[in-house]
């Protein structure tokens, strides 16, 4: 009996070796899954690199769908929770739609393919990865690559960031002009640049420490984990002493991390080891931590929403929670303001300082909790369905539990082996090939740095991996890392980061339960899989890759014109960009400061000689806010570059329309001190003595309350280039010695 099943299970396996199709389907699996931390950015979506990944999966989707072609009966793993991230992932859609019209579409479109690119792996994995060989040779590929930038960010920080800085102590002014910073001694930019720099906090391949230790997390508790099944039945040596090294590299790492919400998850997740790896956890039902925590967490989030909690309640807390409470009350007035589709994927910074504290850090990305995340950037459904999902996944983990120990299992045949070949094949070809693709997507040199260093600790921890499957208590592990990441990411974020996330899906791909299974029969439904994924490929491509390729291409050219002074090549290169990306606000923002330019460096040119660039540029500017108008820097620049047309022009108009958009950067950043202030000179400038008056007061109140010594108005100066030599009539510019606090109270005096 047990023969025949393993036949039939055999027989509906995708990777049974019996074409070549499959296995180029688990190569590609194992290729992405480790490449992806590997090459992505966590910048701006906008940019699109990592939309490559995207089409990646969709292609990988197609294959597999391919592969119901060569077989009478297509067994599809799918259950109530792989319906509920599909709803999920149509709501994002929907979501992202909405965002047309006042967010930036096109950093949420590039968003949503980075959601789309990980749940397509959950997906795949879960058809593809089904035999304890390939499960043990695709964990064993992303505990290998842990090593991998663990060894990296060890370098970094012993190596590379002591070169850095001493490459800085010895031509400090060369270095900040060639990074565009202004090396004026107390510039608080360069301070920011030194703080940076002077940072001991390694990223290995990642952009932003906190996502190289969210990364680290799950898989240190795994090879924990392993490591206490290597020593039984029997001990194997080879693998304990690979695991240690595994082990000690990585928690060294994560130490050199100094995150505190990644150190908090894996002490969270080594009591969830000590507890449930022992014989105490088998007379302790694992619904009452679960529980507690979800009730705990639920209600501390629900005070926030309906703000009977506030940061001024939880104000002794230290300050990096503190940071976090205050995004967390900012992200829940954006929940308020939108709570059906959400303000857009990857638009939470352009909404955030409407509601951001005075007193608050910076003007930030995500909120740093992925509930709240979602929440807010989608909407309440999108909320509710990817809740649900988890739910829903932890309730058939634990109504399908492992064999135990005692239950016999039949051995792994050569033929189970040799399906997790393609997997170990994918994984070796990511480390070596990861460089080039950098290369490709980030547009910058290759750096084989990483592969140099990483690759014999990597290479030794893979040998001693090798071989028998590790599959006692796999799920316990494996349940145990999700959780743990589940804490980091309410904390730090990075839900959206496919490098982080990505692992998430990953792990509870492979923990879930291979039953139960929708089986196709007949060819219309047999090609649903890989019409999704043809469909998923022609979108991404055409509306995500062709633009955004176009568009990055022409603005480096304008660029490189920029910088050889060919004003004419800059205009080309800008509007071509324009056309190239019709939802990117980067190439009309660009065009209009081309056009600026080529206005102001003119003023000996009648007004009527230079009006065409003036009519060029209020249809650059009218085309920017149509693809970004929720953004207070677009408008505090458009308010700057009115004010210096007025100068020359002495058009009121050009004044008002000044000060409209400095309204707006007001509207949209209501408790930056300085926004008060440049409105308060502008509404001076326009004899508007009471309203001067007020925001002027609202200023001088904000800096009393801001902490951050780069926002302080002492050290800030208000935006005026004066009267233009042939006007006459209109006010002076502020002295250009004060500072813009001197100003205001300067303006305080004169209008009261």
């Amino acid at each position: 009996m047990a023969s025949k099943q393993k036949q039939n299970r055999r027989q509906s396996n995708e990777s049974s070796g019996s074409s070549l199709l499959p296995s180029l389907v688990g190569t590609g699996i194992a290729f992405l899954a480790v490449v992806t931390p590997l090459v992505s950015s966590e910048g701006s979506p906008e940019r699109g690199a990592e939309l490559w990944l995207a089409v990646a999966w969709c292609l990988l989707l197609v294959l597999w769908g391919a592969t119901a072609l060569m077989k009478p009966k297509l067994e599809v793993r799918w259950s109530w929770t792989e319906t509920c991230l599909a709803g999920f992932l149509v709501w994002l859609a929907i979501s992202t739609w909405f965002v047309a019209g006042e967010g930036n579409l096109r950093a949420a479109f590039n968003s949503y393919w980075d959601y789309a690119s990980v749940l397509i792996a959950y997906f795949l994995i879960r058809q593809w990865v089904v035999t304890e060989a390939q499960r043990h040779a695709l964990l064993s590929a992303m505990l290998c690559l842990a090593v991998f930038v663990s060894s990296f960010a060890i370098y970094q920080y012993l190596v590379e960031m002591p070169a850095q800085r001493a490459g800085y102590a010895a031509n400090a002014e060369q270095i900040l002009m060639d990074n565009g910073i202004d090396p004026t001694p107390g510039n608080p930019i360069r301070a920011l640049f030194e703080s940076r720099l002077n940072s001991t906090e390694p990223v290995a391949t990642f952009t932003l420490t906190n996502s190289l230790a969210g990364f680290l997390v799950p898989w240190i508790l795994v090879s924990i984990g392993w490591l206490k099944n290597s020593f039984s039945p029997e001990t194997n040596w080879k693998r304990i002493a690979g695991l240690a090294v595994a082990i000690a590299l990585v928690g060294i790492c994560l130490l050199l991390t100094k995150s505190r919400t990644a150190w908090l998850a894996t002490l969270f997740g080594l009591g969830l080891l000590g507890l449930y790896g022992t014989s105490i956890g088998r007379r302790v039902s694992w619904v009452i931590p679960a529980a507690g925590l979800t009730v705990f967490l639920g209600l501390f989030m629900l005070g926030f929403v309906t703000g009977v909690l506030d940061v001024e309640v939880l104000s002794e807390a230290p300050k990096s929670v503190l940071y976090r409470l205050q995004y967390w009350q900012g992200a829940a007035a954006i929940i308020a303001n939108h709570p059906i589709f959400g303000c857009g994927l990857s638009n939470f910074q352009g909404y955030y300082p409407e509601f951001m504290l005075p007193m608050a850090s910076e003007t930030v990305a995500d909120p740093h909790n992925f509930i709240f995340e979602v929440w807010a950037s989608a909407g309440t459904p999108a909320l509710l369905l990817l809740v649900a999902a988890m739910v829903l996944w932890t309730l058939s983990i634990a109504r399908d539990p492992q064999p135990t120990e005692a239950t016999p299992k039949p051995p792994a045949d050569d033929a189970d082996n040799r399906s997790a070949y393609p997997l170990w094949l994918g994984a070796g070809l990511a480390l070596v090939f990861a460089p080039l693709l950098q290369m490709i997507m980030q547009e910058v040199p290759p750096d084989f740095m990483p592969l140099f260093v990483g690759i014999l600790p990597t290479g030794l921890v893979a040998m001693t991996l090798w071989g028998k499957p590790i599959a006692q208590n796999q799920r316990l592990w494996l349940c145990i890392a999700v959780a743990a990441l589940t804490i980091d990411l309410l904390a730090a974020g990075g839900i959206s980061f496919p490098s982080v996330a990505g692992s998430l899906f990953l792990l509870a791909a492979i923990a879930s339960p291979l039953q139960p299974s929708i089986i196709l029969e007949d060819t219309p439904r047999k090609l649903l899989p890989l019409g999704v994924g043809a469909v998923g490929l022609m979108v991404v491509t055409l509306w995500g890759i062709q633009p955004s390729q176009a568009r990055r291409t022409q603005m480096s050219l304008s660029t490189l014109a920029a910088r050889r002074g060919d004003w004419q090549a800059m205009q080309q290169h800008a509007q071509m960009a324009t056309a190239a990306d019709t939802w990117s606000k980067e190439g009309p923002s660009a065009l209009a400061s081309v056009y600026f330019q080529g206005w102001v460096n003119n003023p000996d040119a009648s007004l009527e000689v230079r009006q065409p660039l003036r009519d060029s540029f209020e249809d650059a500017l009218a085309k920017t806010f149509e693809r970004a108008g929720h953004s207070f820097p677009l408008h505090n620049s458009a308010g700057e570059w009115l004010l210096d047309i007025y100068r020359q022009s002495d058009n009121p108009d050009d004044l008002l329309a000044a000060i409209d958009h400095f309204r707006e950067a007001t509207r949209l950043f209501p408790n930056r001190a300085i926004h008060h202030a440049q409105l308060a000179w502008a509404l001076h400038l326009a004899g508007l003595q009471e309203e001067s008056l007020v925001h002027a007061n609202e200023a001088l109140r904000l800096d009393e309350l801001n902490p951050h010594a780069e926002r302080y108005l002492n050290r800030l100066k208000i935006h005026d280039p004066g009267p233009w030599k042939t006007v006459e009539n209109q006010k002076p510019a502020p002295d250009p010695k004060l500072s813009a606090k001197q100003v205001v109270e300067n303006l305080r005096t004169m209008e009261g």
